[in-house]
């Protein structure tokens, strides 16, 4: 028992200073978010009722410190999320970075401040799109590319003409020096 006495008194001291040590320590803050996909690329991937608009797994995510001075890239797991612990206070920039089967349709950086006063940022969302996906609407042929063609047309020739206009000033003003 004064065995056990002795033993125990030291260990209780020990730890109750870790444990104080630890508490003094300043939270480091957390980002978090995920990665879907947005099958239609309306900048929209969350909720939306698309089907096929989920999780996308092995995306690469880069988080940049304001500083610059921390770099670190992670890529989103199994269920399509991410997340960076212990990230140090900061303004973050996060940076969805897909390979070249996928373009980013929502914003590419988001800015995330982790502070003291707001050490976890969730929801923390990119939408990307398959390249396979992606729809390119062209003009029909030999039609208008849209209802007001005709004015920048009209602008155009206005333009030139004021631009001769004064270039033909110009060299009558050298000519009368």
């Amino acid at each position: 028992m004064k065995k056990a006495l002795q033993i125990s008194i030291p260990l209780f001291l020990l730890l109750s200073l870790a444990s104080s040590v630890l508490a003094q320590q300043p939270q480091r803050g957390s980002i978090r978010g995920a990665v879907y996909e947005d099958v239609d690329g309306d900048g929209k991937c969350i909720g939306t009722g698309v089907e096929g608009e989920g999780p996308v797994v092995g995306i690469n995510v880069e988080f940049v410190s304001s500083d610059e001075a921390t770099v670190v890239t992670l890529q989103t797991g199994d269920d399509g999320t991410y997340g960076l612990v212990a990230a140090g206070f900061s303004y973050w920039g996060v940076t969805v970075k897909p390979d070249e089967n996928w373009v980013v349709t929502s914003e590419e950086t988001i800015y995330v401040p982790v502070f003291e006063d707001s050490p976890l940022q969730t929801d923390v969302n990119f939408c990307i799109q398959n390249v396979k996906n992606v729809k390119t609407i062209l003009p029909v042929s030999g039609g208008a590319a849209s209802a007001t063609g005709w004015i920048t047309a009209v602008v155009g020739i206005i333009g030139i003409g004021l631009i001769t206009i004064g270039l033909g000033m110009e060299w009558w003003r050298r000519q009368s020096a």
